[in-house]
């Protein structure tokens, strides 16, 4: 393992069906924040919206409430909270003067209610708010800073920007301030039950770090202390230390960003744990207080990691497109027996698994000089016998030229040998001047008719440019969507949607795979969400998808709520524009 490897801030809902990522800005001085929502399964996952919101402030934390909220807590002065549903700011909280917020959290039991950590002087509080309204329901008390602390500098988020933290349980709160310990607090009542102490070992400063257990919330980890590769669990409830895990490879280095996650192994056997602290994956058996080194994991790329019982998911992110994913399993129930190597390179492991799952589902895999490129106008057509007839229309004259597809194909052949050889680059470049070189003769007719002009654009092009984009078939775009959409390559979709022939959209979905149509839907939804005016062009894609797919709820929720959000407001924009109208006539 590497020290480059780096790790996104990410959140994970609790069911695990649902992650966030923050993208990484362009400069450290961009304002802008990027938030990218991915649906998670077993087979699949896929891009569900992204979430943006400018701020001067650093973007500290980010939580799930449930399914349908995010929290995102800007410095210490803002808290953001994101409709999924919606896909919009629900409200923002802003703290008042004399305050600070110093972290958010949600009960995973419960999607209806939030909590934030507030810090007023020296003196800490935990706000409980409603889910429905946004509303301040109770406020609990939750100890003080350490006397050193109060006077350090609370606009300096870059240089301290965690004075405490917080995790809520079913049954407890729980807040850790530096030198202070963990308070443990109950749940219904909100007075504290007791505290665990964590004592610093070679007097660095204590880390914040500290994670519920999934499939056991009465059970903590806690990283010990900066810089230190040891991880306690504890028992919630009697405040005892269960394991001690030291590593004998630190898995982090002085920062205080561990990424800890923790897991229940064995629902059989609750005394196994799987733990994820920043890159590094153990196991550890409380029953005989071991632990074991399963692998740690790599990536060239910024990545996002997930942990479940038996498997790890590594979302890889790279700029300008959607975000890699990757399985790493480890559980015992796998069918392969062998063990993980002692580093995963998610980089290298990714192209293995893509070229397994392209030989199972039968997917020859094409090379580059194998790619067919579409253009936009080529909506071709197909018959039963495959035979194609073009014609083209000069002024008046009603000459038909007709050829058969093969013979054309043959042609292309002999006039394209050079064009055959180039990378997918190399044809987006030469597509880019072909479209170029059109739309500036397009000024000297205004009266062709769109099928016309694509038909001519084919037929004209043989004798300006080198490289003629082909028409389309149903065989071409399922090519170039299957390619597409397991590359997660945002141009090639681009050039797959171009195509408007109906028949050949619904012959193409109605051939492909049907994970690549989930997939599909929910690219087609972030596309209309983000471009409305695409709405016509993005229906038809859609309509067919549904009819040729079979979704799960969760795939279908967020097209429903973007559509009930637009006729929502269709009524407030029809009496806008009748009092509009009364204005101006």
């Amino acid at each position: 393992m590497t020290s480059s490897t780096t790790l996104l801030q990410s959140a994970v809902s609790p069911d695990g069906s649902v992650v966030a990522i923050v993208a990484p800005s362009a400069s450290s001085s961009s304002s802008r924040h990027v938030i990218q929502i991915y649906q998670v399964s077993d087979t699949s996952t896929s891009l569900q919206l992204t979430l943006t919101h400018t701020s001067n402030q650093s973007l500290a934390q980010l939580v799930f409430v449930g399914k349908s909220l995010v929290l995102g807590r800007l410095g210490h002065h803002e808290v953001v909270v994101w409709d999924l549903h919606r896909g919009v700011v629900a409200t923002k909280l802003l703290a008042a003067d004399d305050q600070s917020f110093l972290a958010v959290a949600s009960n995973a039991a419960s999607d209806d209610r939030y909590y934030i950590l507030v810090r007023n002087g020296p003196k800490l509080y935990i706000q409980e708010y409603q889910v429905a309204n946004h509303k301040l329901v109770r406020k609990i008390k939750s100890g003080h800073l350490h006397e050193g602390e109060v006077d350090a500098g609370m606009e300096d988020v870059e240089s301290k920007p965690t004075l405490a933290t917080m995790v809520v349980t079913p049954s407890h709160l729980a807040v850790r301030t530096r030198d202070s310990g963990i308070r443990i607090m109950a749940q219904d009542t909100g007075k504290k039950v007791g505290k665990i102490k964590i004592k610093s070992l070679n007097g660095i400063e204590t880390a914040l770090d500290m994670a519920v257990c999934e499939g056991n919330p009465n059970t903590l980890a806690v990283v010990q202390e900066a810089g230190n590769a040891t991880t306690v669990l504890y028992d919630m409830s009697s405040c005892k230390e269960v394991v001690r895990i030291s590593p004998k490879k630190a898995t982090s280095s002085n920062d205080n960003e561990c990424h800890l996650q923790l897991v229940v192994a064995s629902e059989s056997n609750d005394q196994r744990y799987t733990l994820l602290r920043k890159n590094v994956l153990l196991s550890v058996d409380a029953s005989t207080s071991s632990h074991e080194l399963l692998t740690q994991l790599s990536s060239d790329h910024p990545v996002a990691l997930f942990l479940r019982k038996t498997k790890v998911l590594a979302l890889m992110y790279q700029r300008g497109a959607e975000c890699q994913a990757r399985w790493v399993s480890h559980g015992e129930d796998e069918s392969s027996s062998s063990s993980l190597p002692a580093v995963v390179a998610l980089d290298q492991e990714l192209e293995h698994h893509d070229q397994q799952q392209s030989d199972r589902a039968g997917t020859k895999k094409r090379k580059p000089t194998e790619t067919t490129v579409l253009g936009p106008g080529q909506a071709g057509t197909e018959t039963a016998s495959s035979v194609k007839k073009v014609r083209v229309n000069e002024g008046n004259d009603d000459e038909e030229m007709g050829k058969d597809e093969d013979d054309v194909d043959d042609e292309d052949d002999d006039e394209n040998d050079e064009g055959q050889n180039m990378t997918i680059a190399e044809r987006l470049a030469m597509l880019k001047e072909a479209l170029d070189e059109d739309a500036d003769d397009g000024d000297d007719d205004d009266h062709v008719d769109e099928d016309e002009e694509g038909v001519d654009f084919v037929a004209s092009d043989k004798t300006t440019i080198s490289f003629k984009p082909k028409r389309a078939t149903t065989e071409s775009l399922k090519e170039l969507l299957s390619q597409a959409l397991q590359s997660s390559e945002d141009n090639l979709l681009e050039l797959a949607l171009m195509v408007r022939d109906v028949k050949i959209i619904a012959t193409t979905l109605k051939e492909l795979d049907g994970e690549l149509l989930v997939i599909l839907l929910g690219k087609l939804t972030s596309r209309l969400a983000s471009s409305p005016l695409r709405a016509e062009s993005l229906s038809v894609w859609i309509s067919h998808c549904l009819k040729r797919g079979t979704f799960h709820p969760e795939h279908l929720a967020v097209l429903r709520n973007l559509l009930y959000e637009r006729i929502e407001s269709f009524s407030d924009l029809l009496r806008l524009e009748g009092r509009l109208s009364m204005m101006v006539d």
